[in-house]
């Protein structure tokens, strides 16, 4: 496996934590066809990736990108809730934003043309000294009483599972598993709201048009 490419798409660390980060396979949502291709970064083993071989990268000029869904832990989409909304069309928003730097932006399928296709698995809150993970839906409300370890720092943790395939015959590309870390909340008895999770959902946007730029510049 290219592991330049596995490292362009699924890089970037998570922030250092007690809180569990790693995504491990009781998390996937089933958004994914295939897990069992999927390997750790090799520069950040809390990540998981794939990139298929054998692909003419330089035939592609053009990406379409799918709205981004929201999948619970039973597989079932879910298309309510303003934040859920909120998360997704930003993330969407800014996958084209930047993606359309590079590539021609377009929105339907044809020759020449990678889909994105982008989900959102689960979004919580947690203090940094707990392993809990919590899944979708949202609407988590944490409590900042004191903390016996003396450790108060909460933050925002959200999943992507996302598929890159060809438009027109569907053919898998390349696809990635990352759970990501936002910024401390300043109110820790507050619900999650967008800004806490913008700047994951920005360095998704950005990661994936360098992947894609890359493959095509390298031509493999």
């Amino acid at each position: 496996m290219n592991k330049f490419i596995i490292s362009l798409l699924v890089s970037s660390a998570l922030i250092a934590g007690c809180a569990s980060n790693k995504v491990t396979e009781d998390k996937y949502s089933g958004f994914l066809n295939d897990y069992s291709n999927l390997r750790p970064d090799p520069k950040d083993e809390e990540t998981l990736g794939y990139t298929a071989p054998g692909i003419n990268w330089q035939q592609y000029h053009s990406v379409m990108v799918d709205k981004v869904v929201v999948i619970t832990p039973d597989g079932e989409e879910k298309t309510d809730g303003t934040l859920l909304l909120a998360i997704t069309d930003k993330y969407r928003a800014l996958i084209q934003e930047k993606i359309s730097k590079k590539f021609n932006l377009v929105d339907k399928a044809g020759p020449g043309t990678i889909r994105i296709q982008p989900a959102i698995t689960s979004v919580y809150a947690d203090y940094d000294d707990r392993a809990v993970y919590q899944y979708l839906p949202i609407g988590v409300v944490v409590t900042g009483a004191a903390r016996t370890s003396g450790l108060s720092k909460q933050s925002a943790r959200i999943m992507t599972e996302i598929r890159v395939v060809d438009s027109v015959n569907g053919q898998l590309l390349a696809q990635a598993v990352d759970l990501k870390e936002g910024k401390e909340k300043q109110d820790k008895d507050s619900e999650i709201v967008l800004a806490d999770v913008i700047p994951i959902l920005e360095q998704w946007a950005q990661r994936v048009t360098d992947v894609i730029n890359g493959l095509k510049t390298r031509g493999n």
